[in-house]
């Protein structure tokens, strides 16, 4: 087993169920020779319609094959939700179950790699069980704002730095200083300021940490959609077809689990802004 080439008929189905077309879902079963990625880009509408339940049954199914697709922050991803998932309908039991397997498999194909601590995918396992079975994230602490030591603010980050601020390089340069220096409430004025189609996935991701720390929520959630829109999630492949590694930040669970915030968030992702490579 090996990675898997999607053809363009197949692709172009994907970016039009990205854009929003659930008719195209329908289109998906004519696609025989990707079983699996059609079940993966089925699960990915499924959480974020709300409906955990057959999320995780097809992430189930998908476990063993996994090694089809190039990039593995997308099994990540996927596991994450899996287990998110199972935590909102009582299915701990279950998935603890498949992940169990799945690291079983791995020990068989590969015990030396799994047992010196160098299979991401094994590893990531772990990772998940103690998710599943505390609650805890691998990225919790991170995502858990902590006001910086001597705090300075933007006139004097800007004059230690000698920054001269007039383009938008010079902005999210202020903007990332400030993340690490300043107040939450500079560094969010500043967010708001800049274009999203410039900001990096961690840039959006440290004003959503802020605004939930200054019990913003609804900025918070604008962050999330703003992070959406702008799509560095889709990059992976083609059958990201919704923003699944918003799954492996914390932070967002609190947006993912409302139905109200997750229709928004689902609906933000379906702009298509043109960052999408369309082959």
């Amino acid at each position: 087993m090996g990675e898997v080439t999607l053809s363009k008929a197949f692709r172009d189905v994907c970016y039009e169920i990205m854009d929003g077309s659930y008719e195209s879902i329908g289109e998906l079963d004519a696609f025989s020779d990707y079983p699996h990625q059609v079940m993966a880009v089925k699960a990915a509408v499924a959480y974020f319609d709300g409906d955990f339940e057959t999320g995780l049954k097809l992430t189930a199914e998908i476990m063993p094959y996994w090694e089809e697709w190039h990039y593995s922050n997308v099994c990540n991803e996927y596991m994450a939700a899996m287990v998110f998932a199972a935590r909102e309908t009582g299915r701990t039991d279950f998935v603890q179950s498949v992940i169990q397997k799945e690291q079983e498999r791995l020990l068989l194909a590969d015990r030396e790699k799994c047992e010196s601590g160098k299979h991401q995918r094994y590893n990531y396992c772990a990772l998940m069980t103690e998710y599943l079975n505390t609650g805890r994230m691998p990225k919790s602490e991170e995502c858990e704002y902590r006001v910086p030591d001597g705090v300075k603010s933007v006139p004097e980050i800007i004059k230690e730095k000698k920054l001269k601020n007039k383009t938008a390089a010079d902005k999210i340069k202020l903007y990332n200083l400030v993340c690490a220096k300043g107040t939450p409430e500079d560094a969010v004025l500043i967010y708001e300021e800049i274009n999203s189609g410039i900001l990096s996935e961690m840039q959006h991701e440290n004003a959503i940490i802020r605004y939930l720390y200054l019990k913003q929520e609804e900025k918070a959630l604008q962050a999330v959609e703003r992070l959406a829109t702008a799509r560095l999630w889709s990059v992976a492949s083609a059958t990201q077809v919704r923003p699944m590694n918003f799954f492996t930040h914390p932070m967002m669970h609190g947006f993912l689990r409302n139905p109200v915030t997750l229709e928004r968030i689902k609906k933000a992702g379906f702009v298509d802004n043109g960052t999408v490579k369309r082959n």
